[in-house]
């Protein structure tokens, strides 16, 4: 109890000062970053309730990312549909999309995988080929900023607040979700399916909503990525997109919300720390990611919680 209380507070402190950091006016290009990360979070976030909870080793959330960012720039440039409009249209597209991986959700593990995988290939084949939709090559360009009820959000600092709002109720919905009977009912999947299945538990339809809830989130953020930056290139999407949002979860630690959002702000954050290193940069960077992962799977998440356990207690 004295431990939940205290993450409880942690929670509270960070998202306090998320929110009233705006105030003190930092630089434009420092909230661009928190946005990213925020955005990034968005998506690490989905991909945690696939791999960290029901155990589902995924390789295509840039697909679904890709999805929701290409859908809700279409829907704004061609269409001139609002933002709020064409913000939920891009997480139920993305949702109703992945419904074509139902059937592989009866795979497990490397299978799962490899599957996952040659969809985000597919998924980037179409954006990179079919030019009379998505642009092509070129990319999809003069995607407006969000607005709401005719309100630009043109300051940075604003785009900044929707980004880690969007954030923040994702987290609160997962960890509501995580604590209900089909939170326990995934994690009962991930720690022995055939167990699971004997119990009772219908576990190809637990791990096809997971999928749908994981494509809905990363539809989300993609929208976001989209009205943020204000242009779309297919590089944007592709497989090693896949393993960034991967590495955020496994850094951060696997089955932990706030690991997903801190694993998010790393891979984000280092590469641009580090930007003074020069070419040695990513070499740094990989070299500084072996050395998180030897805190195993709990991963930053983790270790943070042995270092509050004396605080705990006290």
């Amino acid at each position: 109890m004295e431990s939940a209380l205290l993450r409880r507070i942690i929670t509270g402190v960070v998202l306090a000062a998320l929110f009233l950091l705006p105030v003190f006016e930092p630089h434009q290009f420092f909230l661009h970053m928190l946005s990213l990360v925020a955005i990034s979070a968005t998506v690490a976030l989905g991909l945690q309730l696939l791999l960290g909870f029901s155990g589902q080793l995924s390789i295509g959330q840039a697909a679904f990312y890709g999805i929701g960012a290409y859908a809700s720039g279409l829907l704004s440039t061609k269409l001139g549909l609002p933002f709020p409009l064409a913000f939920f249209a891009a997480g139920l597209i993305a949702a109703v999309t992945s419904l074509l991986m139902v059937p592989i959700t009866r795979l497990t593990g490397a299978y799962l995988a490899v599957a996952t995988l040659g969809f985000s290939i597919l998924v980037y084949l179409v954006l990179k080929n079919e030019e009379w939709l998505t642009g092509g090559s070129f990319g999809l360009m003069g995607i407006p900023r969000a607005s709401f009820f005719g309100y630009v959000l043109a300051k940075p600092a604003h785009a900044y607040l929707l980004c880690v709002s969007v954030a923040a109720l994702v987290y609160f919905a997962l960890l509501r979700l995580e604590r209900s009977r089909f939170g326990r009912a995934i994690n009962a999947i991930r720690q022995n399916e055939d167990a699971a299945r004997a119990c009772g538990v219908q576990v190809t339809l637990l791990k096809s909503q997971c999928f749908v809830i994981a494509a809905f989130v990363a539809g989300l953020a993609g929208s976001l990525y989209a009205h943020q930056v204000r242009y779309l290139a297919p590089t944007d999407f592709t497989f090693w997109k896949s393993v960034e949002i991967l590495i955020m979860v496994v850094i951060g630690g696997m089955g932990s919300l706030f690991g997903a959002v801190l694993g998010a702000a790393v891979v984000v954050l280092l590469p641009e720390a580090l930007r003074e290193v020069g070419d040695y940069r990513m070499l740094v960077f990989g070299a500084i990611l072996m050395a998180v992962m030897l805190f195993g799977e709990s991963g930053i998440a983790g270790f943070l919680g042995q270092c509050l356990k004396p605080f705990s207690k006290r």
